[in-house]
Parts: C-alpha cells; sequence; structure tokens
C-alpha cells in the first residue's frame, strides 16, 4: 500500500493543486480534519 501521510500542514497543502477537487469525510464535526480545512481556506 502506498503511504500517503504527510508529516506536516505544509507539506500536506504542497501536494494540492489549484482547481482540486477535495472530498471530506466526517459526521458532523467528528473526524473532520480541522486544521488541513483551515489551511485550504
Amino acid at each position: 500500500m502506498i503511504d500517503k501521510s504527510a508529516a506536516t500542514l505544509t507539506e500536506a497543502l504542497s501536494q494540492i493543486h489549484d482547481g482540486a477537487t477535495i472530498l471530506i469525510g466526517g459526521f458532523g464535526t467528528a473526524g473532520q480534519p480541522a486544521e488541513l480545512i483551515d489551511g485550504l481556506i
């Protein structure tokens, strides 16, 4: 299996390009990556 984890927020955001479609799962706010969402906005 390919490891797609990122050690830092900057590293994670560097792999997401302009115009990308992001799918985020979770039930309400439980399990949602709040820091990643804030970084994208």
